[in-house]
């Protein structure tokens, strides 16, 4: 089970909640406070679901996977992994749109590997790469039980 990311981090978050979002595009503290809130939750609830699983003899196993981390790590020392742009998307103005507002007839930036988020929820191709390699070792963990 994965959790959520810093959501006020997201530049649609960004964008619909800052006071002068095309000024300043600073994360949403209030967001990602309650993403974090939630993926704790998220874990107690896994772990005693899993002690539940145990006492039953069911052999299912349940796993938690930090998304919030590594997206929060590449937002606040975007150098360090070769990225120029955090608080806005590639594609369109890269403040509000998503998924299907995202198309052929969109604008989209000339270099996407710079850049976070592709769109204003979802990260780049590179930024996944990075997310997956964060994950290797709870991955591993699952292939290896």
């Amino acid at each position: 089970m994965a959790g959520v990311p810093p959501m006020g981090c997201l530049p649609v978050m960004i964008t619909l909640n800052s006071p002068s979002a095309f000024l300043r595009r600073d994360c949403i503290t209030k967001y990602s406070s309650t993403a974090r809130d939630y993926n704790i939750l998220l874990q107690h609830e896994l772990h005693a679901m899993q002690l539940q699983l145990n006492i039953n003899n069911q052999g299912a196993k349940l796993y938690y996977v930090d998304i919030y981390g590594p997206i929060a790590d590449m937002i606040q020392e975007p150098q360090k992994f070769g990225f120029d742009e955090v608080s806005s998307g590639c594609c369109g103005s890269g403040f509000i749109e998503a998924s299907f507002m995202c198309n052929k007839n969109s604008d989209v930036c000339i270099d996407p590997s710079k850049y976070v988020f592709w769109d204003s929820i979802h990260p780049t191709t590179k930024a996944y790469h990075h997310l997956f390699l964060a994950c290797m070792p709870i991955i591993d963990s699952i292939m290896n039980n």
